[in-house]
């Protein structure tokens, strides 16, 4: 156990390096084979120490592929459906002990077999435990072929040569990161105080069960955990639903405190019978906090961080579960039994019910601890309506995207229909702004800071909403802009490096909160955007490549995240197309305003877009 646990401190805060830097679907599938080679060679070596050395590396391997799987599930799975894509990867790994169990015994028959009729496979009788060892190698190397067949972004960060100081700089960028964060600094301590209490059940449960609820010896303690684990799936099944009830962060906060109670609650009954409720309960709320904590750390940590948050993640619960592994058990001998006497008679404290009871206060501590994240809630999850009468429609995307012929197609259909409509675009839009515009976009001014980018941008935001997109909304127009609040988070929160809650609070008060209806981002590889670009670049699009890689894969990772307001579209395909497509996408919204715009009022429908 050592072997397994003391890798984490040192390869598990490096793993996220890697995630972050690193191709993540060749470290998964590299780490998978990896995995593979290793078991195998197991039954081959009869010694400690290659099994010890075999354990470490199988540790390192594990905590190197974890933090890049949980950094690439965001580009696969919608925002809303986190959750649940978190609690079927967790069901994934918790459910198949039983089968496992039932395919283990049935192996020793079948290894007997293949030992007295295939001469070459002799050695296999009687010991089942190589096969199983093979069986479990094939099985990793499946994972390895079936991660190579899918499309798996890369990282923000792309790894050039081998690079020890930027090693060095990323690990201490992530620990910053993860000890500064008002979010998720409060959701690792959750997690990891939980798991402390977990290794205090698993450290004193047999004990506990055998000698103070009367559980048959060998039998009872399996028997209460079988109950434990299918509280725990139940939990991540219901996660789900109950995550589309309550907020994440108030969900987690409360299971891990009630998992707390429920651990307070079990080790305070008598006997086995009254037991099995209790840690269905104990196991119920631990998978709902488990799977709810997972993916409130993918939707508050930008692409590029998520490694080594996860990575963190690993590291703390393994430190968790070493204390409670370890200290508990001390702590249970140093209190030692005591005999309380009551008005009714004696009681009986014996030291695993009194360490279990500290282990239950510790996991209502970790519940306590994690509510500080609500507080430090992000404003971005609270939807603005954009106008009264009006709708706001914002085309966003990178440097030659189109942004400009399809809000050209779109306002002519639009006023075919018969509707107003303003049209305006960022930085500009107003007399202001297009003095603001000038400056931004100089060429002569490379050096700008980008705070300083993006108060500027923030300043031509709010006369543009103050001058022009506020009193079209309110006269029932509608506004299509080119560009708007997710440019500058985009560009200055994440691809210069600003964060998203700073950004967004800066817009949130020059907007007095405004929102669009709808974004259409218009996604292009940035290179081929750039060979769009006619004329003299200006500031912005003379930034290096690397920057405009940082800013595309900034906006999915805005869609990702606030899919009911975006609409992503491919914007390589001739333009007639996808006007098509924007025009398809207004049609499938189900939103009121939209559906009176497209209530039969056509006039004419403009000329098509040219190819």
């Amino acid at each position: 156990m050592t072997a397994r646990v003391l890798p984490g401190f040192v390869i598990g805060p490096l793993a996220g390096v890697l995630a972050d830097r690193w191709d993540r679907k060749r470290t998964m599938v590299l780490a998978d084979l990896a995995r593979a080679v290793i078991i195998f060679s197991l039954p081959f070596f009869n010694n400690l120490v290659y099994l010890l050395l075999a354990s470490a590396a199988l540790e390192s391997l594990t905590l190197i592929w974890g933090p890049a799987k949980d950094a690439s599930l965001p580009h696969f799975v919608k925002t809303e459906h986190l959750t649940h894509a978190n609690s079927l990867s967790l069901i994934g790994v918790y459910a198949p002990w039983p089968l496992s169990s039932i395919v283990f015994a049935s192996l020793a028959t079948f290894a007997t077999f293949l030992g007295t009729h295939v001469p070459a496979l002799s050695g296999l009788e009687g010991n089942e435990v190589a096969l199983a060892l093979w069986l479990d190698s094939l099985t990793f190397a499946f994972s390895g072929v079936m991660i190579a067949t899918l499309v798996i972004p890369a990282s923000v960060r792309r790894a050039g040569r081998l690079d020890f100081g930027a090693i060095k700089r990323d690990l201490f960028e992530g620990l910053k990161f993860v000890a500064g964060n008002k979010q998720v600094r409060p959701w690792l301590l959750g997690i990891a105080f939980t798991f402390a209490a977990a290794g205090a059940v698993f450290s004193l449960g047999v004990t506990f069960v055998e000698e103070v609820l009367g559980g048959d010896k060998g039998r009872g303690f399996p028997f209460l955990i079988g109950f434990l684990g299918t509280g725990m799936i139940l939990g991540l099944l219901a996660v789900g639903g109950l995550a589309r009830r309550i907020q994440k962060d108030v969900l987690f906060s409360s299971s891990i405190l009630l998992s707390g109670v429920s651990l307070f609650a079990l080790a305070s009954v008598a006997s086995l019978d009254q037991a099995i409720p209790i840690a269905s309960a104990l196991g119920f709320f631990g998978g709902a906090a488990y799977s709810t904590g997972y993916a409130l750390m993918h939707e508050a940590t930008r692409d590029e961080m998520r490694g080594r948050t996860f990575s963190a993640a690993y590291t703390l619960i393994r430190i968790g579960t070493l204390v409670g592994l370890g200290v508990f058990p001390l702590v249970a001998d140093l209190i030692g039994d005591h005999r309380v006497a009551m008005p009714w008679g004696e009681l009986d404290i014996p030291g695993t019910r009194s360490t279990l009871w500290l282990a239950g206060l510790f996991a209502m501590a970790g519940g306590v601890v994690s509510m500080r994240a609500i507080g430090a809630r992000a404003p971005m999850v609270r939807p603005v309506a954009s106008g009264a009468h009006g709708f706001f429609i914002v085309f966003e995307g990178g440097e030659g995207a189109g942004k400009s012929t399809q809000m050209s197609g779109l306002v002519g259909w639009l006023q075919a229909r018969g509707e107003e409509v303003v049209r305006s675009r960022e930085p500009g839009g107003t007399r202001i702004g297009e003095r603001i515009r000038e400056l931004l976009l100089d060429p002569e001014v490379p050096d700008m800071d980008p705070r300083t980018e993006a108060l500027l941008y923030a300043a031509d935001r709010a006369q543009h909403v103050a001058e022009v997109i506020r009193p079209a909304l309110e006269a029932g127009k509608v506004v299509v802009s080119d560009r708007f609040v997710d440019s500058s988070l985009a560009y200055q929160g994440l691809a210069r490096g600003l964060g998203l809650e700073e950004i967004y609070r800066i817009s949130e008060w020059a907007t007095g909160g405004l929102l669009p209806d709808v974004v259409i981002y218009l996604k292009l590889d940035p290179e081929e955007g750039m060979r769009r670009v006619d004329g003299e670049r200006d500031r912005i699009e003379r930034e290096e490549a690397e920057f405009h890689r940082k800013v595309s894969s900034a906006y999915l990772e805005l869609a990702a995240r606030y899919p009911h307001r975006f609409v992503v579209l491919d914007a390589s395909r001739p333009p007639s197309e996808v006007h098509r497509d924007v025009i398809a996408a207004l049609e499938a919204r189900d939103d009121d305003r939209v559906s009176v715009m497209l209530a039969g009022k056509t006039l004419q429908r403009p000329g098509p877009l040219p190819r």
